[in-house]
């Protein structure tokens, strides 16, 4: 048998086979959520090479699988062209947030064409960005509805080495702007999109909104509360009632947003709009704000949110069904679906429904 298999193993036919064999393993094993979230360059470079190789081995090894492989690469090739046709190249303003911990993207530009909730994907061509920076390309959620004057706004937190490359590069051209009399640097960058969002399901046609958010989850909420305020005002909307809550580390993190969002409740006139602010760390130093701020604007603090009571507590305000739309961590998004399990079904029948929507970290 020792000697058959050799025999056989040796032929073109068999060690194509054995290659494809191998390149299916690779993408497979190698395509764990292990492996894309600790060793993504490994991940993406393993899939590339192994998915580049697999089908030329696949023709070699059986010439009857040609068509296919034909189909497979049309479909690719067709991907390819509709990815073009969605792309964008302009100029983008960058500015760093240290608080946040994240890049400010403004793309003035790009002023419509996306609904609240979606994502693009961006590249940055910038020699700043290292030798192959450009090529890499990274989803963001678009934190600003259509319309407005800074135009698509994107906030990209450091989470490896391509986000931290990006805020090192916010820092230099913010520091030599600055010199020159102006606030921020410019790049150039191409986006793709949008994708994703919300689907079918309308926040504005709810008569209560919850957005329950961490870290650098805010910009779903933004994006999202921004255009129900505008819908409101224009009578295009159910809501009567809104409320963000926002899971921070430290509550300096509000300090970058702290305009935006006081201009939501200022502008919210006929649904109200809460802010609640909850911070996981204790506050080094002094604290950034007076205890009468929060009072005076609207903007809540704690040191830790109840699901359960949130859910409760909201459901009996909504006639027309209450939505909860969650970003954020895993174990955030959890939190909330168990704290909706928990709503006794007669009161969710009352109001309508409760509804969640949930736009979780990782890939």
């Amino acid at each position: 048998m020792a000697g058959e298999f050799r025999h056989h193993i040796l032929k073109p036919a068999a060690c194509w086979g054995t290659i494809a064999l191998v390149c299916l393993n690779c993408l497979y094993f190698f395509s764990s959520s292990f492996f894309r979230t600790r060793f993504y360059h490994f991940f993406i470079t393993n899939h590339i090479l192994s998915a580049s190789l697999l089908l030329p081995a696949i023709v070699l090894h059986k010439r009857s699988c040609t068509p296919w492989v034909l189909a497979a690469l049309i479909i690719y090739i067709l991907d390819l062209l509709l990815r073009a046709m969605k792309t964008r190249i302009t100029t983008a303003r960058i500015r760093a947030l240290p608080q946040l911990g994240l890049t400010r993207v403004e793309i003035p530009e790009i002023n419509a064409g996306w609904r609240a909730g979606q994502h693009v994907r961006l590249r940055v061509v910038s020699r700043g960005m290292g030798l192959l920076g450009w090529s890499e390309i990274h989803p963001f959620t678009i934190a600003s509805c259509a319309q407005t004057p800074e135009g698509m706004v994107l906030m990209c937190k450091k989470a490896g080495d391509w986000t931290e490359k990006l805020y090192n590069l916010a820092n230099r051209l913010s520091s030599s702007s600055i010199e020159d009399g102006q606030g921020q640097g410019t790049v150039r960058v191409m986006v793709e999109g949008p994708y994703g969002g919300t689907g079918h399901r309308m926040f504005s046609s709810f008569s209560a909104a919850v957005f329950v958010v961490g870290g650098s989850g805010i910009t779903f909420a933004l994006s999202s509360i921004q255009e129900m305020i505008n819908a409101d005002n224009a009578g295009n909307s159910r809501v009567k009632v809104i409320e963000l809550i926002w899971v921070v580390r430290d509550p300096s993190a509000l300090l970058p947003l702290l305009p935006i969002l006081i201009s939501f409740v200022r502008s919210s006139a006929f649904a109200p709009l809460r802010i609640s602010v909850f911070y996981t760390r204790a506050s080094i130093g002094k604290f950034p704000f007076p205890e009468e701020f929060f009072k005076k604007a609207s903007v809540g603090r704690m040191i830790g949110p109840d699901a359960h009571a949130l859910a409760s507590e909201k459901d009996r305000d909504g006639l027309c069904g209450l939505v909860i739309g969650v970003c954020g961590p895993v174990q955030l998004a959890d939190g909330v679906f168990e704290a909706v399990g928990k709503v006794d079904g007669t009161r969710r029948d009352l109001v309508g429904g409760i509804e969640v929507h949930e736009e979780t970290f990782g890939y």
